[in-house]
């Protein structure tokens, strides 16, 4: 019987607690290799007692045999029935648990009760859980007398609408990836992707919600040979030497594959559903014992696969399923001890981990749906010097160390790769001002790059090294701790990597070893000192793997970024605010001076302007065209219009109103006269000479003006700014005069 670790027996407690006989529905999950089996075999070994019973539902025939293997091993009864008489009620062993094919009870509970011999105090198991919402296996659920538990590795569905609430009341989640590879219970995992015009594509999305086989066909249909010769290639420079497994698109692609790589002298087996068990168990074995170097398969080796001899994943296949790329890359990540390689390669040809992330990405399940997540920028990033990927955040490649920024010339902090595409537009001020923590603050609207700021900068040069002093004591405040600790673990591995890989050095280190020890605990023989050496040496590969996982965490730690911001940003405009007094240089600031940059336009970013602070209308069209979504989160809060008078609005729709009302006094717009074409606009009218019409699609009652005609305001706050900036724009005196106060 296999001894618990801390963890599993933590799940194991935490399971058994809410399992009370009843109709208690409990999802546990545990990533792959975690050992979800072996916490389910202890679970029954102490249920199945004073005649109780359990069944279990697996959806495939090889998950059937071995997790019998795997419960008889762990000291409980169990027998695998395939299937079983039709008309008759599931068979069930006192104090024993059958091991029952999910297909065939779907297709019994379609038309029967089956649990007829079970009661309240016996047990259901559902194995990988994430397929429970299907039709057959949620009626199996549904009928079930008793308590139910659900293993999986990854509470995950491709339906953004349905979650598994519906059938489980609680969820119990194990230690993350990271923390299971930091543990040493799974093995480390170094992704690589090929450059971009070598990544299989996707193509459409199917009904399923999933790429389809013909979709992601026809997508590569311009480069055939990138699914096949392109799939080796890679392989041959990454990883010629690894026990691999190949996850192919179709069974023709498996065969494919195996035929390209058998051509090139790599030895390579398919392994499909409709594989004969004989040849498939050869294929296995033949892996196992290294004379298949390959093992190409279509879903086979994904849930419940156990094959710890792969050092080596490969991807062919593109996916959105974030629960099929974590069963594909898990087929890798068990410990590998007595093998040459002990990390595992994952050669993601398909890009997978730009949409889902590393493996090792810390996730928070959940019953309920997922819902629509936000766009936004990659999770990774990827290495131009060695095709490795990393966390987004990192400053360098987790696999090469090749640097993703440079260091500022002026202030001497790190600045990320994008940063630098930002120089080219917005000059020297940018390094020395807006980037505190790595923000591009100006682009956030939030540490404005004004006037007064520059003519403080060029005039004053002592504020360069105030706000240079600043931002550095704010990064050394926010990360200091985790770089040192960074720097400290960097040297320690890579002197105990060189010392690993020099003998003359490693037994000079093993020699001390044992001059250090007590005399009564030095050997005597060679075969004690061989003994000693073996476990003395297991002993430092450990500390340099823990050394390892710990510098991984804090290589993709992502730091508060908006508490640093918050923190340094009242101090350097207090000292902006400082020098500008002293030098009297605010004053002669002109209170219309234009004093707001508008955000980027390839980032986009949403701003949130701060009170006192004027965007011409010219500024206020183009934000608008960039800001993403529907509507803008700042509101206006006044108007200065040419001849320096203030209106207070509170609305975007007032600010629409004052617009028209102007251009209506100058006879720019009469009647249903539209002056400028705003190409969203479509066939409605902006203003109009009747009370009432219609857009289309709703019946709209128009805001009635001084001058008796009729202002369509029916707009979002976007569309309205939109509209504002290119009809003063048109017929404004002077637009740049115009100015809308934000708050």
């Amino acid at each position: 019987m296999t001894e618990l670790r801390d963890y599993q027996q933590e799940l194991l407690d935490q399971a058994a607690d809410r399992l009370i006989p009843g109709k208690a529905r409990v999802m546990l999950q545990l990533p792959t290799g975690g050992g979800k089996t072996h916490i389910a075999g202890v679970l029954l070994r102490r249920w199945l007692t004073s005649g109780r019973k359990a069944a279990w539902l697996t959806h495939r025939t090889e998950l059937a045999d071995q997790t019998c293997r795997m419960l008889t091993d762990s000291g409980v009864s169990a027998i695998s029935l395939k299937t079983w008489p039709p008309g008759d009620a599931a068979p069930s062993i006192p104090n024993g648990v059958v091991i029952l094919m999910a297909q065939t009870v779907g297709r019994r509970t379609n038309s029967m009760e089956i649990w007829g011999s079970y009661r309240n105090a016996d047990l259901l198991v559902i194995d990988e859980a994430h397929h429970a919402t299907a039709d057959g296996w949620e009626r199996a659920i549904r009928q079930w007398p008793g308590p139910v538990i659900g293993l999986t590795a990854t509470p995950w569905r491709l339906s953004k609408t349905e979650g598994f609430d519906h059938l489980f009341g609680e969820l119990i989640c194990g230690p993350p990836i990271s923390e299971l590879q930091a543990d040493g219970w799974l093995c480390q995992a170094r992704v690589h992707i090929p450059k971009p015009n070598d990544v299989i594509r996707g193509g459409s999305i199917a009904a399923t919600g999933d790429y389809s086989e013909s979709g992601i066909q026809q997508a590569n249909s311009d480069h055939p040979d990138i699914m096949t010769a392109g799939a080796l290639r890679f392989w041959q420079f990454h990883a010629a030497e690894r026990q691999t497994i190949i996850y192919a698109i179709s069974q023709d692609h498996a065969r494919n594959l195996a035929a390209v790589f058998n051509d090139a002298g790599i030895p390579a087996a398919v392994v499909l559903s409709d594989t004969p068990p004989p040849e498939r168990t050869r294929a296995i074995e033949s892996f196992g014992n290294g004379t298949l170097r390959a093992l190409v398969n279509v879903a086979v080796a994904t849930e419940g696969f156990d094959l710890p001899d792969a050092s080596c994943i490969v991807i062919t296949r593109p996916t959105m399923s974030l629960a099929l790329y974590l069963q594909m890359v898990g087929r890798g990540l068990r410990p590998k001890p007595d093998r040459k390689h002990r990390d595992c390669l994952i050669l993601d040809l398909a890009g997978n981990s730009e949409i889902h992330g590393l493996p090792q990405e810390t996730r928070q399940w959940s019953l309920q749906p997922r819902g629509n997540n936000p766009g936004g920028d990659a999770p990774v990033i990827w290495c131009e010097e060695c095709d490795g990927v990393s966390p987004a955040a990192s400053h360098f490649c987790i696999v090469c160390h090749n640097p993703f920024g440079k260091d500022c010339p002026r202030c001497g902090a790190w600045q990320s790769h994008k940063r630098w595409s930002y120089e080219t537009r917005c000059g020297q001020l940018h390094q020395r001002v807006c980037d505190l923590c790595h923000m591009d603050a100006h682009i956030q609207a939030q540490l404005p790059i004004t006037e007064e700021l520059r003519r403080l900068t060029y005039m004053e040069p002592e504020l360069d090294a105030v706000l240079r002093n600043l931002l550095d004591d704010e990064r050394r405040r926010a990360g200091g701790a985790d770089e040192e600790r960074k720097g400290e673990l960097r040297s320690l591995i890579a002197g105990r990597e060189s010392e690993l890989a020099d003998d003359d050095r490693l037994n000079q280190a093993f020699e001390n070893y044992i001059a250090g020890l007590p005399q009564e605990e030095r050997p005597d023989t060679d075969p004690q000192k061989h003994r000693l050496y073996v476990e003395w040496e297991e002993g430092i590969k450990r500390e340099l793997t823990g050394w390892t996982g710990e510098l991984d965490k804090l290589d993709a730690k992502v730091p508060d970024k908006r508490l640093i911001y918050n923190n340094a940003r009242e101090r350097v405009m207090q000292a902006l605010e400082s020098v500008a007094q002293e030098t009297g240089l605010l004053a002669q600031t002109p209170r219309r001076e234009v004093l707001v940059r508008t955000p980027d336009a390839e980032n986009s970013i949403p701003v949130s302007l701060e009170s006192g602070k004027w965007m011409t209308f010219a500024q206020l069209s183009e934000w608008g065209k960039n800001v993403p979504g529907k509507g803008i989160p700042a509101k206006p809060k006044g108007f200065l219009d040419s001849n320096g008078t203030e209106t207070s609005v509170e609305h975007w729709r007032d600010l629409l109103i004052i617009t028209a009302e102007w251009l209506i006094n100058k006879r720019e717009i009469t009647g249903d006269k539209c002056p400028v074409k705003i190409e969203f606009m479509k066939s409605r009218y902006l203003v109009h000479t009747t009370p009432n019409h219609s857009n289309g699609q709703k019946f709209i009652t128009p805001k009635q003006l001084t001058s008796g005609l009729h202002l369509e305001v029916d707009w979002p706050s976007k569309d309205i700014v939109r509209i504002c900036g290119p009809l003063l724009a048109e017929f404004g005196e002077d637009p740049a005069q115009f100015h809308v106060l934000l708050g």
